[in-house]
């Protein structure tokens, strides 16, 4: 299949599509690899071969094995120069006219760099701050305090697909010079398999733009990856090892790991979050407080679960805190790992018995027996509170009354 890019006179396809006719002239760049290393002085004698051919009056069709990635990126170099536009410019009407977006950025830059243009590197000491996921819970609590001080930009999934490429990203992030990406994109569902890998593509995305683009990557990580340990009161510092149980723990974990790996091969500037479960008004979690103050309102019993080890107890933040807590890495240029809560357990009896006291439900409250073990984890804020200066201020009690006023 042709993907006509300048109608009838530049297109791209896979190499093997039956419909490439005697007719156009075959640019083949199948030479090229599909990432960092290929030579600019190549690139830019396929752009000037593509250029030429279509100042003479011919056709071309640019190949690559499957059509997606070089193809594109050698065909908007040559679009850049025979239309006299920049490459991003350029690039946009590909991916516009072929509705490919999984276009390799690091073929993309040596283009850049054949075209002699900039690769744009944000080198001024603003934060231009860019937030993915920014409709989303934390991302309303967030955006009001960061645009009080930064440049802020919250493009919607429907300007930037995270899941397909990282190129409409990366120009993005060319375009208003983002020095930091805060990246809270996930999956609506995020507890299951399918959302693993899902996420993972989503991060790996956003890892490679800050790379290429000397970005800072603020990533809210989660309590969730040592949620194997089975305890009364584990109170978690950034010493203590990962141990994560469950889809969502694991990928959290995996999603560090990829982080990681990151830091260790190209240097990447990294503030990784770790906070324990977060709620608030306009929040869809945990779901036991909102079913709690359901039941409670209509009088129902509340049924809480009690484990091997009793009840469920857990560290619960208020999404203000956790959004002063990023603001505050921000302000410091923090990077390294670091976790947040309040230091405080709440089991879900107590939340329960605190629910039907502000409503005055008569509710009854029940327990259910799990044959498994809780794992009780606290988060240690120490190191938030002698290098950020930051604490949670939002007690539990305080919290439960917004949530139940919000109702």
């Amino acid at each position: 299949m042709i993907r006509w890019i300048i109608q009838e006179k530049l297109g791209t396809a896979p190499a093997n599509a039956d419909c490439i006719g005697n007719d156009v002239v075959v640019l083949d760049v199948r030479d090229l690899v599909d990432r960092s290393g290929n030579s600019a002085n190549l690139i830019k004698s396929k752009i000037g071969e593509g250029v030429a051919f279509l100042e003479s009056g011919k056709r071309v069709i640019v190949c690559c094995d499957y059509g997606i990635s070089r193809s594109n990126a050698i065909a908007a170099g040559i679009l850049s120069k025979f239309n006299k536009v920049s490459l991003s410019t350029a690039l946009k009407e590909v991916i516009y006219s072929t509705g490919e977006k999984e276009i390799k950025i690091d073929v993309l830059n040596m283009v850049r760099l054949a075209l002699n243009e900039k690769n744009n590197e944000n080198d001024s000491i603003q934060k231009n701050i860019l937030v993915t996921g920014g409709s989303g819970f934390v991302g309303k609590a967030l955006l009001p305090l960061l645009n009080t001080k930064y440049n802020c930009f919250a493009p919607s999934s429907s300007d930037i697909d995270l899941l397909n490429g990282a190129a409409e990203l990366d120009l993005y992030v060319k375009e208003n010079k983002v020095s930091h990406i805060v990246h809270l994109a996930n999956p609506r569902t995020y507890t299951s398999n399918k959302s693993l890998g899902i996420t993972l593509t989503m991060l790996r995305n956003v890892l490679e733009v800050c790379k290429n683009n000397n970005v800072t990557l603020v990533y809210p990580s989660s309590w969730e990856i040592y949620s194997g340990y089975a305890s009364n009161c584990l109170l978690a510092d950034e010493s203590l090892p990962p141990n994560p149980k469950g889809p969502y723990g694991e990928t959290k974990w995996l999603c560090e790991n990829l982080i990681k790996l990151f830091i260790e091969k190209h240097n990447l500037k990294v503030a990784m979050l770790r906070s324990c479960p977060l709620y608030g008004v306009g929040g869809e979690r945990p779901k036991f407080l909102w079913s709690f103050i359901d039941y409670a309102k209509k009088a129902l019993p509340i049924k809480t679960h009690c484990f091997l080890n009793g009840s469920p107890s857990l560290d619960l933040m208020y999404v203000e805190d956790f959004s002063s807590a990023i603001v505050a890495i921000l302000d410091k240029n923090y990077c390294g790992y670091m976790n947040f809560g309040t230091g405080r357990l709440i089991s879900t009896k107590e939340a329960a018995e605190i629910i039907c006291g502000y409503i005055k439900s008569d509710s009854t409250i029940e327990s259910v027996a799990i044959s498994e073990y809780a794992p009780n984890i606290a988060m240690n804020n120490s190191l938030a509170r002698q290098i950020l200066g930051w604490e949670a201020s939002i007690r539990f009690e305080d919290g439960i009354k917004r949530l139940i006023g919000g109702v």
